[in-house]
Formats: C-alpha cells, sequence, structure tokens
C-alpha cells in the first residue's frame, strides 16, 4: 500500500505550533506552505522564530488578504489558529467576524475555496461559540457563519470547546477546535450516516468519535439540541435572521446543514502541574518581586465589583473575580495571554519552590507550559515580552499532536488520497 502523504497550508502559524504538533504526530504530515504577518508591527518576531526552527518550510510575511491564493501549492489539509481578539473574552469591543480581526476568517475561506482541500483543522478561543456575546441579540451568530459557509463550500463539521488540562496538559487553556471534511470522504460520508441515528445512538456516536472525541474522551453529553442552517438562504440573510438561545454548546457535529450539538463532561485525566515545570532558585533577579510589585499585584489580583452607567443612563453591575496570589503550583498554569510578564491581573506570579520568594515566570517556563520544547522561541533580536506574547497567542501543542494523530488515521481511510481537487459544489460565497 502506497503511503499517504498530507499535504498542509498552515495559515496565522505564529510560532509553529500547529506544525510542531503534526510534526510529532506523523511523518505523514508535510507543511508545503505557510503563512505568518503580524499587522501593525514593524518587527515581525514570530515569522522570524518559525522560519528559524522550519528551515525547509516556504512561509509567506505578508497580510494573508493580500496573498494570491491560487498560488498556494495543492493541500489536503489547512490548520490554523486564526485571530481571536475579536471573539475573546479579554476584549470589551469584541466585533466577531466584522472585527479588524475576525474578518480575517473569510481569508480562509478564500483559500478553502480556491484549493477545496480534503480537511480542515482550526482552532480558536472558546468564546467563539457564543460569540458575539450572550447580552447580544444574536449569541453564536459568528460561529454559525462559519458552519453556514463550511456547509455551503462542501464540507461536514465536528467541532468541540476543549480545556486542555482536562486531557493532562499543564494549562487550563479551552479553546474551540473546529476539523471538517470535504463532502466526498468517508469522514463526510459517516457523518451523513450518523444524523440518522436515534438519539441514544447519536449521542454515543458524537461521544466517541474521531478525531476530537476518540483520544479526547467524554464521560458524559448533555441533552441535544438541533438546528438546521439550510432554512436561511444567503449568508447575509443568515446574518440578519440567526437566532440561538445562548449561543452553541460545547461540541457538535454539523452536516448538510443541519447541527446536533451537547454540552459535555471530560472523562478527565490527572493534569501535570506547575511545580514540575517551574525551576527552583531561579538565578536571575530580575524576575524576582520587589515590594512595590508584590503590592499592585495584590490589588490587581483582588477582583473588584462596581457599578457603572450606560450612554443611555441605564446602571448595570460590573466586576471581575479575584485570581489566586500567588498561583499554585499544585494545578496547571491558567490560561497564559499575550501580556504574560507585565504588571497585570492575569500575569503568573509564583513562589519559587527553592528559596520561597514571589516572582515571574521565564519564557522557557512559558514555553513548556504550552508544551514547546524549552527554548523555542530564543533568537537573537527577540525580546523577552516578545517571547511571552507569541506563547500567548499559541496554543498546546501535544493537544494538536493527539487530534492530528487520529486525523492521520482518518486520512490513511481515503481511497484515493493524492487527488487534490474534485468537482466544488459552491463557488464564489459573497459575504
Amino acid at each position: 500500500m502506497t503511503k499517504h502523504i498530507i499535504k498542509v497550508a498552515e495559515m496565522f502559524a505564529g510560532v509553529g505550533g500547529f506544525h510542531l504538533g503534526l510534526k510529532r504526530a506523523s511523518s505523514d504530515y508535510k507543511v508545503v506552505w505557510a503563512n505568518q504577518y503580524e499587522p501593525e508591527r514593524k518587527k515581525q518576531f514570530a515569522y522570524e522564530i518559525y522560519r528559524n526552527r522550519f528551515p525547509d518550510t516556504y512561509i509567506s510575511n505578508v497580510d494573508i488578504s493580500k496573498v494570491e491564493k491560487s498560488k498556494i501549492p495543492d493541500i489536503n489539509l489547512v490548520v490554523g489558529g486564526f485571530p481571536c481578539q475579536d471573539y475573546s473574552v479579554m476584549s470589551t469591543a469584541a466585533k466577531g467576524l466584522y472585527g479588524k480581526k475576525g474578518v480575517l476568517w473569510w481569508d480562509i475561506k478564500d483559500v478553502i475555496e480556491e484549493k477545496w482541500p480534503q480537511f480542515l483543522f482550526l482552532e480558536n478561543v472558546d468564546r467563539l461559540l457564543k460569540s458575539p456575546g450572550v447580552a447580544k441579540e444574536q449569541p453564536g451568530r459568528d460561529f454559525g457563519m462559519i458552519l453556514k459557509t463550511l456547509s455551503e463550500l462542501g464540507y461536514s463539521v465536528q467541532w468541540k470547546m476543549i480545556n486542555a488540562a482536562d486531557y493532562g496538559f499543564p494549562q487550563r487553556r479551552r479553546r474551540t477546535f473546529i476539523f471538517a471534511a470535504r463532502e466526498d470522504t468517508h469522514f463526510s460520508e459517516h457523518l451523513r450516516t450518523a444524523i440518522m441515528l436515534n438519539k441514544n445512538q447519536l449521542i454515543r456516536y458524537i461521544a466517541t468519535m474521531a478525531p476530537l472525541s476518540s483520544s479526547l474522551p467524554v464521560k458524559e453529553l448533555g441533552e441535544i439540541q438541533t438546528i438546521d442552517l439550510s432554512k436561511y438562504g444567503t449568508l447575509a440573510e443568515f446574518s440578519k435572521r440567526f437566532k440561538v438561545k445562548y449561543g452553541f454548546r460545547q461540541t457538535g457535529i454539523m452536516s448538510a446543514g443541519k447541527v446536533f450539538m451537547a454540552d459535555y463532561a471530560a472523562k478527565s485525566t490527572e493534569s501535570v502541574k506547575l511545580r514540575s515545570i517551574v525551576k527552583s532558585n531561579l538565578s536571575d533577579q530580575s524576575q524576582f518581586l520587589s515590594d512595590e510589585q508584590k503590592a499592585r499585584f495584590s490589588i490587581l489580583k483582588a477582583g473588584f465589583r462596581a457599578v457603572k452607567t450606560s450612554r443611555t443612563g441605564f446602571e448595570y453591575k460590573y466586576g471581575m473575580g479575584g485570581i489566586d496570589y500567588p498561583d499554585s503550583l499544585d494545578k496547571p498554569a491558567r490560561t497564559m495571554v499575550t501580556s504574560e510578564h507585565t504588571i497585570s491581573r492575569t500575569t503568573h506570579v509564583i513562589i519559587d519552590p527553592g528559596n520561597g520568594r514571589e516572582r515571574l515566570l521565564t519564557p522557557e517556563e512559558a514555553e513548556q507550559i504550552n508544551t514547546f520544547p524549552e527554548g523555542w522561541t530564543k533568537l537573537a533580536g527577540v525580546t523577552d515580552s516578545e517571547r511571552f506574547f507569541t506563547m500567548g497567542n499559541a496554543l498546546v501543542v501535544n493537544l494538536v499532536r493527539d487530534i492530528a494523530i487520529e486525523i492521520d488515521k482518518i486520512a490513511e481511510g481515503e481511497d484515493d488520497f493524492t487527488r487534490y481537487r474534485g468537482n466544488r459544489r459552491v463557488q464564489n460565497i459573497e459575504h
């Protein structure tokens, strides 16, 4: 039997978390094209790190909207953690698919439409499932728009919001993972069959199916909710009319526009604790906190409650809960964000296990929290703050690895994996 090679395009590549995860999963993956560009930054440090770590991979460093999609090589798989600022809970002005970052989804659509790969493997923040927010009139509209776009392009979809710490990884990082398969694949055929199952069989199917649940098991699946996206006409009509109470559930499948989804409880495994990562008796004294810094962290991490008044005169309660200070070494790390290492409420503060002094994480510890090799982002000309920024944007590499192992098995089951393109069912979708 001929060995199959999965040719990959990596979009929004960062410092190569997807690439590294695929490489750890199987030698069947070959990244043939990548793109990394940080808008409004003169210094492209993530791109430089990627290029240094993967010198044999072609990587583009131009705005993805200016990339001529037809020039991308033929591919079997598109991967990418598309920018999340317009969905993230960290942004109080998130605008979803219509924000400056959210609009980049349409560049993914353009690549899919032009190259029509067999599979997609994408990642975004957990809040994507509710975007543009439960306080808005259309929670879940943005994720619904993504699903409808994929359906019209001829793809079936499985998604799952995964907390990496539930499955033995050293960070409580919640992210939405999306796996999609072209309509002529066996995976799509299986989903078309699955939606005809009775309720109990469908629950079992969603809870155990590859690639997002077979190696990341579900202990319990909640009540299944259904949505028919095919009842909406154009994407513009969908955008105006779509409503689903509370947005999308934590996991689900879609075939031919029919959505089946539910919340779930993970069949958890023991997580890696911070204690196993952090170094003792750190020699770099600049990482230790002064009394003034301790006082500032103490205030920032205590949480607060306030009453605000809207522009229309409506009063509402506003606040944030407290954060452990210092962070427990007997838990996985909290979600790392791009402002790690600054004086902010989200920055980790730990007790050095060797000398009992309060300090910040090192860039190497941040890398290991995301399961990158120690020193992955260390490069001449790249500052520590830039290294932390890349880790705040990164994903948990070994979580990608575990999912990619299952995707590789799915690809192996295809009859003709060397055929790149078929007859596209839908072309030039307008948005």
